[in-house]
């Protein structure tokens, strides 16, 4: 029982064999493709085209291995390698016609003398070509990748440049806006002084009207009764006692007075408006030099103040309580303020500078032939330099001795100088947002000017542009 057992578990198992292989075996019979040698049906895995049949992988190891015999793997349309005029095997390329051919066509006048290869050989050649191309595109392929990439960058900055410029110019028409609304109020401002002045100058002189009306209606009441008096004693007697009073000469006299009455066209507040709309614009243009960078420079240790400290990249400028062992030089400032290594070249430069909150400090541009020794060294202490001046809570501008109170409270350490040659303009502006401008200077400048710096007391100064 148990051996009977075995036989059919046996007989099981190859049945599933069995099953597994007719599956296989059926696949390519059902494709129709067998081996045409075989006496029993055998897939096949080539076909000659030169023998125009289909080989089993038996036959093909002992089939002719001649470049005339041409294998493919098999397939049933035949007829689309043959010659539709010679119904052959095609064998050959015609380069000239660009077209593939059979013997017969090769030997007909149709292609004689043509440049013919056998297809093997004209499909290695296109092959080679097809590489090549292959290459150049490849080659390309990762060029255009490339530049794809540059473009997706360039459009990255490009994303990034707008964002930055859409918040500058957001802020400088926030500024603008807020500079309008600062002069609307001013010129509203002046209409309503210029109108309370020229109110108060014109009550005055209507009250002075008033007051001469009644004087004059008391007059001629008298004037109008003595006319009514019969009597010429009393005419002549009250015309003699109050000749003052009735002289026509005098009278006269008093009517030729001039009398100075502000008119309408007192009322004008377009200087106001103008000078505030000039300045607004000026500090627009004067700000941003359109895709210009920031002048360079760095600070001069054989003109600085020994009581100046320079960083080391010669950027900082700090009040030092000790004095520095700088070279001894002539050119050398007794205070403590220091000035650029290099002039400005004519043209347009801005620069940016950022103060210390404690101490005072100026920033601003001085001539190299300033005075080294003495008060009148100091920049702006003089005609050869111009500064803004920072102290406690206030800004102040100094040139040649004279200083001028800002209205603007700091609210900023970051100062950006801006300087016109062409346009004879030094202009300072608080880098706060918005950017607002605080002081311009319109002078000849007559020599090469240097950044000039100043620091006081626990103070320092940074060029950060």
């Amino acid at each position: 029982m148990a051996a009977a057992d075995q036989e059919l578990a046996a007989l099981q198992q190859n049945k599933t064999l069995s099953t597994i292989v007719e599956r296989l075996e059926l696949e390519p019979w059902e494709n129709g493709i067998f081996c045409s040698y075989c006496d029993s049906p055998v897939p096949a895995v080539k076909c000659c085209l030169h023998c125009e049949a289909f080989v089993c992988s038996k036959h093909l190891r002992m089939h002719s291995k001649s470049v005339k015999h041409i294998l493919i793997d098999p397939t049933m349309q035949l007829g689309e390698r043959k010659c539709s005029v010679h119904d052959e095997i095609l064998k050959y390329y015609c380069y000239e016609d660009y077209t593939c051919i059979c013997v017969s066509c090769w030997v007909s006048e149709e292609h004689r003398g043509h440049w013919v290869e056998l297809l093997n050989e004209a499909s290695a050649k296109k092959k080679k070509n097809l590489r090549s191309l292959l290459e150049k595109m490849s080659s390309e392929r990762e060029e255009t990748e490339r530049e794809a990439q540059r473009l997706q960058e360039h459009r990255r900055e490009v994303r990034e440049k707008a964002a930055a410029e859409t918040k500058r110019v957001t802020a400088m028409f926030r500024g603008i806006r807020e500079q309008l609304e600062a002069l609307e109020k001013k010129v509203l401002s002046e209409i309503s002084r210029q109108k309370e002045d020229i109110s108060i100058k014109l009550l005055d002189l209507i009250q002075q009207m008033e007051i001469k009306k009644a004087e004059l209606s008391r007059k001629i009441h008298h004037i109008a009764e003595l006319c009514n008096t019969t009597d010429p004693l009393t005419v002549l007697q009250e015309w003699e006692s109050n000749g003052d009073d009735f002289c026509v000469d005098e009278w006269e006299d008093n009517e030729s007075d001039d009398m100075i009455v502000p008119s309408v066209r007192h009322l004008d507040v377009n200087l106001t408006l103008f000078t505030g709309l000039i300045e607004i614009v000026t500090s627009v243009q004067g700000c941003w030099f359109p895709g210009q960078e920031a002048t360079d420079m760095l600070l001069d240790i054989n003109i600085a103040g020994d009581q100046v400290s320079v960083s080391d990249d010669w950027k900082s400028a700090y009040h030092s309580c000790t004095d520095q062992c700088y070279p001894q030089s002539p050119e050398k400032c007794q205070y403590p303020q220091a000035l650029s290594t290099t002039p400005f070249t004519p043209g347009r430069h801005y620069w940016d500078v950022e103060g210390s909150e404690s101490g005072s400090w100026k920033v601003g541009v001085a001539y190299f032939s300033i005075e080294r020794e003495g008060v009148q060294s100091w920049i702006g202490e003089n005609n050869k330099s111009w500064c803004l001046y920072k102290w406690d809570n206030t800004y102040s501008v100094i040139y040649d001795r004279k200083e001028t109170k800002l209205p603007h409270v700091p609210s900023c350490r970051k100062i950006r100088i801006t300087l016109d040659h062409e346009a004879r303009r030094l202009s300072f502006y608080e880098l706060s947002v918005p950017i607002r401008p605080l002081h311009t200077f319109t002078a000849s400048f007559t020599e090469p000017l240097h950044a000039a710096f100043w620091v006081g007391w626990d103070a320092w100064v940074r060029i950060i542009s």
